[in-house]
């Protein structure tokens, strides 16, 4: 019986992982890529699996045993996993706009509900599987059998974790449902033979659920079209493709071919005014543009458009492969011949390691012209080619009078807050780096920096005619039309009255926090008018109120309440695991670039520190005391400041694309992990000192739950972004600090 509940837990680890990572990269294409929502998915997760845990820990005894709940719910969790997929991607329902973005708090609470079926079985089996433990086992205490669970569980998390890393990340979604529903069942026949259940309707239903996930295996692949289909409302789905850096795909509406990552518009395969606009502008700014960066998409006209100007070579860098071989498949010939012009070079690289190389195998010199061709920086990933440092890294490789060129989405006539606060942010990091930034404002707001003189009209109109450009719209009036109309002061103006806008750097993404107030205000005015005004807050404050909350909470502490800081100190740990997982999961997509390969495996590092804390914390139970959270809480706090500490240095010496730099994360996350981990079976063992009511063994457990929840939602949807990766980890360490004194302060008065 043990042995078959101990593959229960592992099994029930393993599975969860996997329909967590698959679930949450699911709904990363809803949002359209945005790292920030990961925080919105993990928050809903956490707290279905919360309210779970407490219904578990309230299942009634007697006839029906513990273990038979187990293996019904192995049942449902199989059963329940490929029907999330199909919700999630029913978000997005046929019938809508072509091309519309989406509302986000629909899309978010549509989020919360397609996950909670799913999540609720997976809380209850937990408590559950404790519960069958100990009446298995009657000489192990309520806690211990808690603390068992929790370390197998996240064993099972650790396997999972590195499972979907190394052999499920591109697999159909579909496969890996009925793969992780395989799993289920087979830790359920394990439990029916080893109590045994005699329950004919158990059996029955999960030889159905068998039968079912037979049947899905050779239908995976038209699920999978069918229900990605469902992702572009309003067009028709081409070609869609799972890559280690996101999911692709082409679609069309009528003869226009639209290209997609992550659920993310990137363009289309012909807009020559865009591309027009964004190329010659800036190499008209040069006299004589002969080496040229291109960073992005160069499928939608882009490269045509730069080899228009005779330039001696132009690299092309773009991250994932797969992206020119769909260019190739779906482009017109006019757009190949761009790409197979032996002039361009395209390099597949990250664009920031690329600048950063200084090897001249890899960059034969400085440029003249740097063309940044990215969609707006909504997401951590896109913000790299907003920020301070990397606009040092282009300034680094510019030739003298080298101009760098971006263009972020706009409405000139009526210059909405967040627009404003995002045109004024980047305006200011740019002035901060280069010595002359124009801008162009129209529906898009082109940026010209450099670090010669600001080009005039004169000089753009003169280099017109003897480059003998043949073009559609950027012609000589509309060159005078762009440079000198009154947009111009009126851009100049609201970017003024924003002249304390902070900084958009890689460690505080604030762009990122404008462009989804933009997204909200589209939709909800007053609540993005609230949003908006978070950048106001500044961490220190925030600090210093959770020092004060925990010195008076210590001064009117009474002996008789010690025993409750086992689920309070729990909630603020798992708080900081969240937080500082979030934290190093946005650094890692900043620093190295490509988060959505290395997801479940940093997921699994945390699991693996949990795993690693709890059985080092399940040993030394015996002597749980109020002191021993005071230092786990110092743990935490060092933790988190030696990794805010690490964040910051990458951050000054350009360090993130240094191979050791992956495994440091890795290490990090281990260590957040084991303090929670660790905490979890002391804070057990003094929240149920010696009860044996079965109904409180879901305590400590549903407030590690809800204290992840709250970071989840207060940490990735508004401390990230609006504080930076430096100040929220160093505000982790302030509450841990005041946690530490808290308990101390409960010590002296028991």
């Amino acid at each position: 019986m043990r042995k078959a509940l101990a593959f229960s837990f592992v099994a029930l680890g393993v599975a969860a992982l996997v329909a967590q990572v698959s679930l949450l990269r699911e709904w990363l294409a809803v949002f359209g890529g945005n790292e920030f929502f990961i925080g919105w998915t993990l928050f809903a997760w956490l707290s279905w699996v919360a309210l779970g845990a407490l219904a578990g820990g309230r299942w009634p005894g007697g006839a029906r045993p513990p273990a038979a709940a187990v293996a019904a719910g192995h049942g449902l969790a199989a059963l329940l996993f490929p029907a999330a997929l199909v919700l999630v991607r029913a978000s997005r329902a046929p019938g809508g706009v072509a091309g519309a973005i989406p509302d986000p708090v629909p899309a978010m609470f549509q989020a919360a509900l397609a996950l909670a079926p799913l999540c609720l079985v997976l809380g209850a089996q937990f408590v559950l599987g404790a519960r069958a433990w100990r009446e298995a086992d009657a000489p192990d205490g309520l806690e211990r059998a808690v603390g068992r669970a929790y370390v197998l569980e996240t064993a099972g998390f650790v396997a999972g974790g590195i499972l979907f890393s190394f052999l499920l990340a591109t697999r159909n979604s579909f496969h890996v449902a009925a793969l992780a529903g395989s799993l289920h069942l087979l830790a359920a026949g394990f439990l029916c033979a080893a109590v045994p259940l005699r329950s004919r309707r158990l059996r029955g239903g999960l030889l159905a659920v068998a039968a079912g996930l037979l049947a899905l295996w050779p239908l995976a692949g038209r699920f999978e079209r069918a229900t990605s289909a469902w992702r572009f409302p309003g067009q028709v789905l081409v070609e869609s493709r799972a890559s280690i850096y996101g999911r692709l795909a082409v679609t069309t509406v009528g003869a226009q071919v639209n290209f997609h990552e992550n659920g993310a518009f990137l363009g289309t395969a012909e807009d020559r005014q865009a591309s027009e606009t964004l190329v010659h502008f800036p190499m008209l700014a040069h006299p004589d543009p002969r080496r040229v960066l291109l960073i992005g998409a160069g499928f939608n006209g882009a490269l045509r458009e730069i080899l228009k100007h005779h330039p001696a070579r132009v690299d092309h860098v773009e991250l994932d492969p797969l992206w020119t071989d769909l260019a190739r498949r779906h482009l017109a010939p006019g757009l190949r011949a761009a790409l197979d012009d032996p002039r361009v070079r395209t390099v597949f690289a990250d664009a920031r390691a690329f600048l950063r190389s200084g090897s001249e195998a890899d960059s034969p010199g400085p440029y003249d012209v740097v063309i940044v061709n990215l969609p707006d920086p909504a997401t951590a990933l896109l913000n790299r080619y907003y920020s301070l440092e990397f606009f040092r890294d282009v300034r680094r490789r510019l030739a003298p009078g080298g101009v760098l060129a971006l263009r972020l989405g706009f409405s000139p006539d009526q210059v909405a807050p967040a627009l404003a606060d995002l045109g004024a942010s980047i305006d200011r990091t740019l002035r901060a780096v280069f010595a002359s930034v124009v801008f162009l404002p129209e529906y898009e707001i082109l940026f010209l920096a450099s670090d010669g003189p600001a080009p005039t009209t004169a000089d753009l109109v003169a280099r017109h005619g003897p480059r003998r450009l043949c073009v559609d719209f950027v012609i000589p009036p509309y060159v005078a039309y762009r440079l000198g109309t009154d947009r111009v002061g009126q851009v100049r103006a609201a970017f003024a009255a924003r002249a304390d806008a902070p900084l958009n750097r890689d460690v505080r993404p604030i762009a990122c926090h404008y462009v989804l107030v933009h997204w909200l205000d589209a939709f909800h005015p007053r609540l993005a008018a609230f949003a908006g005004r978070a950048d106001r807050v500044r961490w220190p404050a925030a600090a210093a109120v959770v020092l004060v909350w925990a010195a008076l909470a210590g001064a009117t502490a009474r002996p008789r309440a010690a025993h409750r800081l086992g689920a309070g100190a729990m909630a603020v740990a798992s708080f900081t695991l969240m937080g500082g997982e979030l934290a190093l999961l946005l650094a890692f997509q900043i620093f190295r670039g490509y988060l959505y390969r290395q997801l479940a495996l940093l997921f699994a590092a945390v699991m693996l520190g949990m795993a690693l804390g709890a059985a080092a914390g399940a040993r030394r139970s015996g002597r749980a005391r109020p002191g021993a959270l005071a230092g786990l809480h110092l743990l935490a706090a060092a933790t988190a400041a030696g990794s805010a500490a690490f964040v910051e240095r990458l951050a000054a010496g350009g360090l993130g694309a240094a191979p050791w730099t992956e495994a440091v994360f890795l290490l990090l996350a281990v260590a957040i992990g084991g303090v929670a981990g660790g905490e979890f079976p002391v804070a057990n063992r003094i929240q149920l000192a010696g009860a044996a009511d079965p109904r409180r063994a879901g305590i400590v457990y549903a407030a590690d739950l809800a204290g992840s929840c709250a970071a989840a939602l207060g940490i990735g949807l508004w401390a990230l972004p609006v504080l930076g990766l430096g100040a929220t980890l160093g505000w982790l360490a302030a509450l841990n600090v005041g946690v530490a004194l808290l308990c101390l302060r409960r010590r002296a008065a028991a």
